[in-house]
């Protein structure tokens, strides 16, 4: 026979399993506590520091590979100044990058190894989105076409299924992510064939319909003008393509058969749209005397235009304060010279500023700049020839982990 338990013991080993439970809580709440605080702090770390402390503790290596920390960190830099970077390819194609802190401006410049090894040549930078690059490049003596997905921050590089259709010079490529599908997609546009879209997840190319239009996309900066002025650079180099602006979860570029407005496509379902332009935007297709684009700057949707007339080049910067809203577009500034034939905006600082890319007649590749007309050229030297420069974000995004094949 059993022996009963008196009221007032089992009161007491209820209190006493109470408090276990509430001190186990509380330990798991506060190890969850610094956790948190870990993380937080990690995150706002930059991508070198992070993968040398993935080799801290097997507890690091998994709290910084987590998905969720990937996306922590990227929301930091993505808002803060010291992690915007800019990737370079000069005309030994070897890659560097740059800070573009304002006041460290092309000062801390460093080497890249190329994503991949082997007999490679005619390497080209064809777009970056949240630290990722799209590169294209040949190899040898085959001359095929090979399409790479890079992490500039951590290396990590993956070989991308190729389209099906032209890989020609004169395509305009563009990435950028699908919140709907949680997917990133390159756009591929090519005004002689069918457009073409990669999902990542999915491994493979697929045909679109042509905009009504016909995408006869003027991204392309082809710049047969440098050789009637004088200018030294040639049209096969990556310096001379565009690539397609991505905002608000739609591709946009200016097609050569509408006057008044630029092309978008939705990311998400496939459909296009137009944008309007702005007033005191001419549209004139005629690379002899106009050339225009569109760009990115501060999150904002931007347009720009050149215009030649005996030999001065009348530069004009446009942005969309509210999307979608003809009203809403304003003229930032004006650039009047006599030897840079060709500008494309590539970022704008804190401060209003803006980060040009130049072409200067009698000069071999690229210079950058600021709007501000007192600041000067670089790289200063002839000597140093730069292709071109893209401007990246510092990521953890695995291209690997976005490609399931």
């Amino acid at each position: 026979m059993k022996e009963s338990i008196p009221p007032n013991s089992q009161s007491n080993l209820c209190k006493a399993a109470g408090k276990r439970v509430v001190k186990h809580l509380e330990k798991i709440k506060q190890m969850d506590l610094q956790e948190e605080i870990i993380m937080d702090i990690l995150s706002r770390l930059p991508v070198r520091s992070l993968l040398r402390f993935k080799c801290v503790s097997k507890f690091w290596m998994t709290l910084i590979s987590q998905p969720y920390f990937t996306t922590k960190h990227f929301n930091h830099a993505k808002n803060n100044q010291s992690f915007q970077k800019m990737l370079l390819l000069n005309k030994e194609y070897s890659f560097h990058c740059s800070s573009l802190s304002s006041d460290q401006l092309f000062e801390d410049i460093q080497r890249l190894d190329r994503p991949c090894s082997g007999e490679l040549w005619g390497w080209k930078i064809h777009c970056c989105y949240d630290g990722l690059a799209i590169i294209g490049v040949r190899n040898y003596p085959d001359n095929d076409f090979i399409l790479l997905l890079w992490n500039l921050s951590t290396r990590e590089s993956v070989v991308l299924p190729n389209p099906k259709f032209s890989q020609e010079v004169t395509c305009t490529w563009g990435l950028g992510y699908d919140s709907t599908s949680d997917d990133y997609k390159i756009l591929k546009i090519n005004g002689k064939e069918r457009n073409e879209v990669l999902a990542l997840k999915s491994g493979f190319w697929r045909k679109l319909d042509n905009h009504p239009t016909g995408d006869n996309c003027a991204l392309s900066d082809m710049d047969y003008l440098a050789f009637r002025h004088g200018a030294l650079d040639c049209l096969d180099t990556s310096s001379n393509m565009g690539c397609l602006a991505f905002v608000h979860g739609a591709f946009h570029w200016i097609d050569s058969l509408l006057n008044h407005s630029m092309v978008m496509f939705s990311i998400s379902n496939e459909v296009y749209g137009e944008i309007p332009l702005p007033e005191g935007l001419d549209l004139v297709f005629d690379i002899m005397h106009s050339k225009q684009g569109v760009s990115v700057l501060g999150g904002m949707l931007c347009v720009y235009s050149t215009r030649i007339h005996h030999r001065e080049y009348t530069f004009k910067l446009w942005v969309m304060n509210e999307y979608g809203v003809k009203e809403s577009w304003n003229q930032l500034f004006t650039i009047e010279s006599t030897d840079l034939y060709s500008i494309t905006p590539k970022y704008m600082f804190s401060d209003g500023e803006v980060l040009l890319r130049c072409s200067q007649l009698r000069r071999s590749g690229s210079v950058f700049k600021t709007s501000n007309e007192s600041s000067g050229v670089w790289p200063q030297s002839d000597s140093e020839c730069i292709q071109d420069g893209f401007v990246y974000t510092e990521s953890l995004i695995s291209p690997k982990l976005l490609t399931w094949y």
